[in-house]
């Protein structure tokens, strides 16, 4: 069987799974999570021998999802300007532990003094911006809100005419929003997450991961927990996290006094208070804080005609940055991963 007999099988199979609307499945992917764990992992070079994993890998990975699960709309999202702003008043801390200069590649290279690697990945995503302009995708970086609250605002403004939802991270703070329409695939794991997945590897419901994390904290945003009270103990002070209704601070505060005499779990619960509230608030993006104007802008944005598949220039980005060693067969690559997505972006524009 020749290559065109195999795209045209390909591309039959697909049509006969896709869904019917440009809107029916959502693919939306936390870019800057991507983009780093890309950069970190991927030892590839372009001819001149410039490190180019942050492009290539970034592409591979988004390409080879789509592939996947055959979304109908592809957005990508990173943190804008002065993103985290809002949450460094709660907490000055927050995401302190990301300005310290540590390698990000896993790989040797003579180049690769900390200084050289951020200055090759500032280079690698501004160039992959222009990469991503000439795909059939949704570009969105809003200044002052991260990628988090973007992600979040799309998944719950499109959760009652969208049929599924499928948000790319690794990044745990996503399994709050999981419901009936919202999964959340981990490309690390390989492994979509669900309501049930999410009970049966952590024994809380999605609407309770929020207390859940208040306690454990989260290391990657530098979010201390609350020290003593690990995962096991959670469940057995607050078995009822399990369920889909949602237990609130007040309630559990309210509960722990009345159960203080069981034990001294109850009155280490009361003693962090104060952090236990100030988690909530750094965690929870189901509640946000988006003035009308940044939520104006995202949805102007979400009603433009996606942008089509731009063979030539995507080409000629990809010649003048001499990828070829390491993206063979290009042409093939593109319709394989972006031709149905393309079909879908053309609709947009009727």
């Amino acid at each position: 069987m020749n290559t065109y007999q195999r795209l045209f099988k390909e591309l039959q199979k697909e049509k006969e799974t896709s869904p019917k609307d440009a809107n029916d499945h959502i693919m939306v992917f936390d870019g800057l999570n991507t983009f780093i764990r890309s950069f970190g992992a991927t030892p590839a070079y372009n001819e001149d021998g410039d490190h180019i994993g942050g492009i290539t890998g970034f592409l591979y990975s988004v390409g080879k999802t789509v592939r996947d699960f055959n979304p109908s709309r592809c957005i990508i999202a990173f943190d804008g300007r002065g993103g985290n702003a809002k949450r460094r008043k709660i907490y000055k801390g927050y995401k302190a532990n990301r300005a310290n200069k540590t390698k990000l590649r896993r790989f040797d290279h003579h180049d690769s003094s900390i200084e050289n690697e951020q200055l090759s990945m500032r280079k690698q995503f501004s160039r992959l911006v222009s990469y991503l302009d000439n795909l059939p995708v949704t570009f969105l970086s809003m200044d002052g809100i991260e990628a988090d609250d973007t992600i979040a605002y799309i998944a719950q403004m499109y959760t009652e005419t969208c049929k599924k939802i499928t948000i790319v991270s690794t990044d745990r703070d996503f399994y709050q929003l999981i419901d009936d329409r919202i999964q959340v695939w981990s490309p690390i794991k390989k492994k979509m997450y669900d309501t049930q997945a999410v009970i049966d590897e952590f024994g809380v419901h999605p609407s309770n991961m929020v207390l859940y994390r208040s306690f454990t904290g989260d290391k990657s945003d530098n979010i201390p927990g609350v020290t003593g009270i690990g995962p096991k103990t959670i469940l057995k002070l607050i078995p009822e996290i399990v369920n889909a209704r949602q237990v609130t601070l007040e309630e559990l505060f309210t509960k722990s006094n009345e159960l203080l005499t069981e034990t001294k779990k109850y009155q280490k619960i009361l003693d962090n208070r104060e952090t236990l509230i100030k988690n909530w608030q750094l965690m929870d993006i189901k509640l946000l804080d988006i003035s009308a104007n940044v939520s104006s802008k995202i949805r102007g944005i979400m009603s433009e005609p996606v942008t089509g598949l731009n063979r030539a220039e995507f080409q000629r980005l990809f010649y003048e940055d001499k990828m070829w060693a390491v993206m063979k067969n290009l042409p093939d690559w593109l319709t394989r991963t972006w031709l149905s997505l393309d079909a879908y972006a053309k609709q947009t524009h009727k």
